[in-house]
């Protein structure tokens, strides 16, 4: 068991940085104590992959070493998010035969998943994540959690999520050369879910959109599993961009009037609301609209959610969504997302952020915030693999016995740690 998690976001426009303590009660509860934030603008970056790598690195290295210093302990290793329009995903099946002696192992679900890995991939593309969405066990379909089970044959529904070999090299590049290894690379979206949804909302069906300032990462859970990936080409500064081109103002000016004027409900700004700002050509600031500015963000907030409609509609996911859509992201906060969210797709919608009930201690109200959920995700990923390797030492060392190996602490960390996930 590490007795330190630490992340690494590396987003479009900003770098964030966190490290915490692994702490376990009497009753076996394993849980975080954050000790450290360092947060940083991004350079190099563009939609999510390294586009520079020595800017980029240089970015990572501002925010590691605030997050150091506010820790007073060094960083080792880290869960690092991955993302980008780079991404691909299929559906895989896996395979492993079960001693019935012994019922089903944590290692049989691994060579399972070992088995449906192998897939045959592009030149330039790896697997990042082999993610099981159901188990059949003996014919017996849609089990989500076999362990125990006593079976012949295991066969597993897997998720693949790959990625190209030059945009993993390059951020793996940018995080080692500050001495860091990476413990895993963790799909953004994913890792947002870990910090945003609730149990309840996984098991009806949801769908989590992660919108940064490059990309929208989405990902769908029905029946407590992953079902589906993808990445959007759409994102904050896509709205930012409008509000330059629109006022022809630099982007710089354009992304502090978003964040301090825009709102997509133009119908509640006042006609006569007026917004100051600085434009090419002129010495003095010049005087614009807010209603004005209000209805560019809302056009393309309008073509971000039907886009994101589109995608839904592909095989039927938006008929298997009862709990909706979780927006989470800096972008998510933009006043209104909600609203037009559940105006153009006609399901819940609503905007996600960590809550304060995690197993995390001592995170501030920053983090508490849309734009951080994907970071705090990335702990949690990292304290659930934790618990995992826990049990699975515990397996080992306990035998074969399918009732004992519940029966620990080990037992009670998974099953209040890993209640949703295979």
């Amino acid at each position: 068991m590490q007795e330190y998690i630490s992340a690494i976001d590396i987003g479009t426009t900003k770098i964030c940085v966190l490290t915490a303590q692994v702490t376990y009660d009497g009753l076996g509860q394993l849980s975080l104590r954050l000790l450290g934030e360092g947060v940083a603008p991004s350079r190099g970056i563009r939609r999510g992959v390294v586009v520079d790598v020595p800017e980029a690195t240089a970015a990572v290295g501002e925010a590691i070493q605030k997050c150091e210093q506010d820790a007073g302990r060094p960083i080792l290793s880290a869960y690092v998010g991955i993302a980008g329009s780079h991404i691909g995903t299929r559906n895989s099946r896996g395979v492993s035969p079960v001693d019935r002696r012994s019922g089903v192992t944590s290692a049989d679900m691994q060579r399972a998943l070992e088995g449906a890995r192998a897939v045959v991939l592009p030149e330039n593309q790896a697997v990042i994540h082999t993610l099981a969405r159901t188990w059949t066990v003996d014919g017996e379909t849609e089990v989500q959690q076999p362990i125990g089970m006593n079976a012949h044959r295991l066969e597993v529904d897997a998720h693949i999520v790959t990625g190209s070999n030059t945009a993993i090299h390059n951020l793996v590049q940018c995080v080692g050369a500050h001495g860091i290894d990476v413990d895993e690379l963790v799909l953004e979206p994913l890792a947002a879910n870990e910090a945003v949804l609730r149990p309840e909302e996984r098991r009806m069906g949801v769908a989590v959109v992660d919108m940064g300032g490059g990309t929208s990462d989405l990902a769908l859970f029905i029946d407590n599993a992953l079902a589906h990936t993808a990445i959007l080409d759409m994102g904050g500064n896509h709205l930012t961009n409008d509000v330059a081109v629109g006022l022809r103002c630099p982007f710089e000016t354009a992304e502090e009037i978003k964040l301090r004027y825009g709102s997509l409900l133009p119908e509640r700004i006042a006609p006569d609301e007026t917004v100051w700002a600085s434009v090419f050509g002129e010495k003095a600031e010049r005087s614009f609209s807010r209603r004005f500015i209000c209805d560019v963000l809302e056009a393309r907030a309008a073509e971000m959610i039907e886009t994101l409609a589109d995608k839904l509609a592909e095989n039927g996911w938006i008929d298997r969504l009862p709990a909706g859509v979780v927006l989470t992201g800096g972008c998510s906060q933009l006043p209104g997302f909600a609203e037009l969210g559940r105006s153009t797709l006609g399901m819940p919608v609503r905007v996600g952020a960590a809550q304060s009930s995690l197993p995390i201690a001592g995170l501030t109200r920053t983090l508490l915030t849309p734009s951080y959920a994907t970071s705090v995700g990335l702990l949690l990923w990292g304290l659930h693999e934790d618990a995992r390797s826990v049990h699975q030492r515990y397996e080992a060392d306990h035998g074969n016995s399918s009732k004992q190996k519940w029966m620990g602490a080990a037992a009670r960390w998974l099953k209040a740690l890993l209640p949703d996930r295979d």
